[in-house]
């Protein structure tokens, strides 16, 4: 698509499906919590609910539901042993999104990620794509106790990069958070998956479509 990005002085950025191709390790986590608790569920399917929720909320949602022998902090265990590892050596990013982060820099834009995902797994990871030191902030939702149904962790962010929200645009995967931030009026464009191709609004595939 073709976006005018002369026209933000801001850039906002999910990490997980949206900097960082990172789904199938998130599904590897929950077939592996499933399967060390003798769950007989669609993970595909759990994982579209699971996908609007912080790291923790899963963890509790899981064993709330199918009253588990492992409890949150063993599922903690088990997915750190999974995540830290990919996060560190193993998860590429999205088709064009370094070279995005690059050129945005270059052209002075103002960028932060607002994240679900702990910091412990992110810094890694933008640190071996090497981007971590393009951002001015890094609003984790996980460690800082909130959602991105909520408009505060955007509102940090805006705060952060001082950038109207007139001037900021904002990538992600996630339907739930493009709609806080629409509330906010950013621009929000979103990322399309097979589960969600963003019909209803305007959607890249990666950012290599970003004219």
């Amino acid at each position: 698509m073709i976006l005018d990005m002369n026209k933000y002085e801001g850039v906002l950025f999910d990490l997980d499906g949206t900097l960082v191709d990172s789904m199938d390790v998130w599904k590897e986590v929950v077939k592996a919590i499933y399967d060390a608790n003798g769950i007989d569920s669609d993970v595909n399917g759990d994982m579209k609910k699971y996908h609007a929720m912080k790291v923790s909320e899963v963890f509790v949602h899981i064993h709330k539901k199918w009253n588990t022998p492992m409890d949150e902090v063993g599922m903690k265990k088990l997915a750190d042993s999974i995540l830290l590892d990919a996060y560190t050596n193993r998860i590429l990013e999205v088709k064009g999104a370094v070279g995005f982060v690059k050129r945005c820099k270059k052209d002075g834009k103002r960028m932060a990620v607002v994240t679900s995902g702990p910091m412990v797994l992110v810094k890694p990871v933008l640190q071996r794509l090497g981007i971590y030191d393009d951002f001015i902030t890094i609003e984790s939702a996980e460690d800082q106790r909130l959602s991105k149904h909520d408009p505060q962790i955007f509102e940090q962010a805006l705060k952060a990069i001082d950038v109207p929200t007139s001037k900021t645009i904002f990538f992600e995967d996630s339907r739930y958070a493009l709609e806080t931030a629409d509330r906010l009026g950013i621009t929000a464009i979103g990322m399309k998956t097979k589960a969600e191709p963003y019909i209803d609004r305007e959607a890249i595939g990666n950012f290599d479509e970003v004219r």
